[in-house]
């Protein structure tokens, strides 16, 4: 569903009051469409947080690892990975946006797919090794793929403002934005990798490779203070610089929620984070394959658009099916289930072959929203309706 044009008429920036919020031309998608995405992400996150909590252990665990399946399956944060390359085949504009980009890509993409092979071959010469750096391997790059995208999603909503005539944001805002990812990137290493997970004697990190515990679990209330202090910062500033875009501030406050449920309780903030960067993607990808005037001919329709994405995604569902069905929902995500499955070799191969397609779609996202570049600046806002 296309967005209204952001024409709509505001109060000028110098007779609004400090403080207050506009919504109306100010949505990225639509009301609806972006209200489903901040409330779904939390909406699930407590529902399945309060079955949790009414089930007994080990049940209770099993709920969180359903959940966590849920959210890379199902609301998209492993499933959306093949949309990258959908929308190279559907619409080559995006892919040729910069001269260069498409050799590329595709020497990027195919090293990654080496990267593949080699944890193939890493999981039966040693399990355990494997273990450690897919969760290394993926975390590290994961979050900051998130991460990187929440920062997208809120230049998107200042663009938005932009066009529809908004208070331009402050400079201490700017820098804010530069300094987002780094520093929840920072924040939220230290607590999944270093930082007991409860304070609970001899617990480990949340993430577990044989580290020990090098921060006690009371380091969690200096990450909390810098995320605070951040997010109040970020807030402040965006409040009392005259007439703020509501959806914007609604955004940023259903990241800061997220960031801080993942410091809070990583078990379930891996459940909202991920499940709120998949159901993003979604959106950014269906707006992407929307055809566009001037485009060239072409047999997809907007019709096909959303049936078109499902059917790509399919066959990573199934390969998360296949884990749930074989390993349980005990032994949670992807790399977790297999993990005791050293004789479905065929299983084995199209698990890290899709690890190898998770760290191509990493590789090319990096290169087709480089909107420093001019080039490719002018194709990606086109192809995302912000065309002048």
């Amino acid at each position: 569903m296309m967005p209204s044009s952001p024409t709509a008429a505001l109060t000028p920036p110098s007779a609004a009051p400090a403080g207050s919020l506009s919504f109306r031309g100010l949505w990225l998608f639509s009301p609806r469409l972006d209200g489903l995405l901040l409330v779904v992400p939390l909406a699930f996150t407590v529902l399945a947080w309060m079955v949790s909590t009414l089930l007994a252990a080990p049940v209770s665990g099993s709920a969180n690892r359903m959940a966590i399946w849920t959210a890379q399956y199902l609301l998209g944060n492993g499933t959306h990975v093949v949309l990258t390359f959908l929308l190279f085949a559907v619409h080559r504009d995006v892919l040729t946006a910069e001269p260069r980009q498409p050799r590329q890509v595709l020497l990027g993409s195919l090293g990654m797919l080496g990267v593949g092979a080699l944890l193939f071959a890493l999981y039966y010469a040693d399990a355990t090794g494997y273990a450690y750096v897919v969760g290394i391997l993926f975390n590290v790059f994961g979050l900051h793929h998130i991460l990187s995208q929440c920062k997208g999603f809120w230049a998107l909503h200042t663009l938005r403002g932009f066009q529809a005539g908004i208070t331009p944001p402050a400079p201490l805002e700017r820098r804010l934005q530069l300094w987002f990812v780094p520093v929840m990137l920072t924040l939220v290493l230290v607590r999944l990798f270093f930082v007991a997970e409860s304070p609970r004697p001899g617990d480990t990190p949340y993430l577990d490779i044989d580290q020990g515990t090098p921060l006690p679990h009371g380091a969690l209330a200096v990450l909390l203070t810098v995320w605070l202090g951040y997010f109040g910062l970020l807030f402040r500033t965006l409040l009392r610089s005259g007439t703020a875009s509501g959806p914007k501030v609604l955004y940023l406050l259903t990241v800061a929620v997220a960031t801080g449920l993942t410091l809070v309780a990583p078990a379930w903030g891996n459940v909202m984070l991920p499940g709120l960067h998949g159901l993003e993607y979604y959106l950014l990808s269906a707006r992407m394959l929307e055809p566009r005037e001037g485009d060239p001919p072409s047999r997809v329709s907007r019709a096909w658009v959303w049936p078109m994405m499902v059917l790509s995604m399919l066959p990573l569902l199934a390969l998360g099916v296949v884990h749930l069905v074989i390993a349980g929902p005990s032994h949670g995500t992807v790399s977790a289930a297999a993990a005791d499955l050293k004789s479905h070799v065929v299983l084995r191969g199209l698990t890290t072959l899709s690890l190898g397609v998770v760290l191509a779609h990493y590789f090319s996202d990096a290169l087709i929203y480089r909107f420093r570049l001019p080039s490719i600046r002018r194709v990606m806002l086109r192809r995302l309706g912000f065309a002048s």
